[in-house]
């Protein structure tokens, strides 16, 4: 992709989220992969982290799903929410509005972040990370998290072989990349785990290739025949996900300060 301009295109995200039929409570695409990919997402990772008594960050907040599951579910002191989009930061608005969750937000330039040195107990992304290709805004980012947080950062990102810079919309890279830039910050990497939902995502980039237009954009609907194609598979995939665990793809990776 090029010239990909990080406000923007989650903007234009946005926009395909609050036209959707339906929820507007996650970010991207809606289709059965993804609705799988959350359910376990939430169940195996945000699900099991302690929220309770907390003041908690969510960089990139998105259209708010993940903190009105933390809302209705935990007993957090306060939740508060940032976001490069104003769209997005609207939306949340509205949906955590509608459901009396109480959260705090606010739009960021994807850099700098508007609260006091360690003014936050527990920090966390989801899948935000990965789509800033930019090695320097990351670097600054991740400062900002660590300076802003009292004891830990969790990052649910997709991780690969990628090094610190990328191209594009979105990049994965290797966790040694994010352990080493927490490390310099003084944070250390105490828990690693994966997602595993290999075989599945085998199956949605298959139906994808074939039944998918090449103009898709994240966001966007899809058509019947793909969803309904990925809805059959979903199933048997999901078994065989549990069988084949492979280091990468969606991972949490828990950072608390050093003492």
């Amino acid at each position: 992709m090029a010239d990909y301009d990080v406000e923007s295109y989650w903007s234009r995200v946005g926009r395909e989220i609050a036209a959707r039929q339906g929820s507007s409570l996650v970010a991207g695409d809606d289709n059965p992969f993804f609705r799988y990919k959350r359910k376990k997402f939430l169940k195996k990772f945000l699900h099991t982290i302690n929220f309770d008594s907390k003041i908690i960050l969510e960089v990139g907040c998105g259209p708010g799903g993940n903190l009105l599951e933390i809302g209705q579910h935990r007993s957090p002191e306060k939740l508060l929410g940032v976001d490069i989009s104003q769209t997005m930061i609207e939306i949340a608005t509205g949906n955590l509005a509608r459901h009396n969750v109480a959260a705090e937000l606010h739009k960021i330039n994807g850099v700098t972040l508007p609260f006091a040195d360690r003014s936050i107990d527990l920090s966390y992304t989801v899948t935000v990370l990965q789509h800033n290709t930019d090695g320097s805004m990351l670097q600054a980012l991740i400062r900002e998290l660590c300076r802003v947080t009292r004891e830990t950062v969790v990052l649910m990102e997709d991780t690969g072989s990628e090094g610190l810079n990328g191209t594009g919309s979105f990049i994965a890279r290797q966790v040694d990349v994010y352990k080493s830039i927490f490390f310099d910050q003084d944070f250390e990497l105490v828990q690693c785990l994966y997602l595993n939902t290999k075989l599945s995502y085998f199956g949605y980039a298959l139906v994808s290739d074939f039944f998918v237009s090449k103009k898709h954009q994240e966001g966007e609907p899809m058509g019947i025949v793909p969803r309904t194609l990925m809805a059959f598979m979903m199933p048997f995939s999901r078994v065989l996900d549990e069988l084949l665990v492979e280091k990468k793809g969606l991972t949490k990776m828990v950072f608390n300060r050093e003492a």
